[in-house]
């Protein structure tokens, strides 16, 4: 236990009683709108909200600035929700083509059922890729009523799980960014880091481990507006990829326009942030890292 901490004692409050108090506090509810702000208290939460504009109060007085209304606090909750919505959009779309080029490239080289040679992963590493195989198992038998997934078990005997390609549409992105570190061969691992136009195997592993940890937390609703990431996407220094801050919004935004390029497949994601930003001009885009000429930077040419 931390020196000096206390019991918790805090009561719970009601929506009608936290609003309250946040006018108290200073924070301008127009009557005529107060059932609109008591649904967002009812249905986002007061603690939620509060992520939006703990930043603003008076550390002493617990004070809003003068005339902060309450529509700004919800254009920062729906800024936020809607910059969540286009990043999980966005990081499906390049999960499915690492675990594509992965699974086409491994197959192809090794054969259908490359996961299950041990010889492929690491020395010293075969604990982990057993780990691997048994991960692949459990969630292949999750999947065991997919149409694809049935049909091999009721024709084949062997091997004891479906083929990499069937594979790769029941497991999850982070079980194919831990399958890329475990891999031995360098040559393996920077065949798949090229078909993205990367040549560091470093910099590849670390751009796939950031997504995979900002998808898992977009799809549990975090907050990205005013949020140091905790994961770290390295420089790509020959793309002229450099992050001030590497832990910030900007610099996983940059990694998915540059990989999402690179597939040639249609490319969205720059003109749907700019009109995101052009919709909630009050956010400021240094708020998630973006510097004022982002979209002339390496990695967004």
């Amino acid at each position: 236990m931390a020196i000096n901490c206390v019991p918790f004692n805090k009561p719970a409050s009601s929506p009608e009683q936290l609003l309250q108090k946040l006018e108290r506090q200073g924070l301008v509810v127009d009557d005529a709108r107060r059932e609109w702000a008591l649904s967002y208290m009812r249905f986002v939460g007061g603690y939620r909200l509060k992520g939006y504009w703990y930043h603003l109060v008076d550390p002493v007085t617990k004070a809003f600035p003068a005339g902060h209304r309450f529509e700004q606090i919800v254009s920062r909750c729906e800024f936020d929700r809607e910059l969540r919505a286009l990043t999980m959009a966005a990081i499906e779309r390049l999960e499915i083509a690492v675990r594509v080029v992965m699974a086409n490239y491994l197959s192809l080289k090794h054969s259908p059922h490359w996961f299950l040679d041990a010889s492929l992963f690491r020395q010293g590493r075969r604990q982990g890729a057993a780990e691997l195989v048994v991960k692949i198992e459990a969630e292949v038998e999750r999947a065991r009523d997919k149409t694809f997934v049935k049909h091999y078990f009721l024709r084949y005997s062997t091997p004891r799980l479906p083929p990499s390609w069937s594979v790769c549409e029941c497991v999850t992105f982070g079980l194919w960014s831990r399958t890329y570190q475990l891999l031995k061969n360098p040559n393996d691992r920077k065949a798949i880091s090229r078909r993205f136009n990367i040549d560091a195997t470093e910099v590849f592993e670390s751009w796939i481990h950031t997504l995979t940890v900002v998808r898992n937390m977009v799809a549990h609703s975090g907050q990205l507006l005013r949020v140091t990431l905790g994961v770290a996407p390295k420089d790509y220094r020959k793309a002229g990829i450099r992050f001030s801050d590497s832990k910030s919004f900007y610099a996983v935004a940059t990694v998915i326009n540059y990989l999402w390029r690179q597939t040639g497949l249609p490319q969205a994601w720059p003109d749907q942030l700019k009109e995101l930003f052009t919709r909630y001009p009050e956010v400021n885009l240094a708020e998630i890292g973006f510097p004022a000429d982002w979209s002339n930077q390496p990695g967004w040419l």
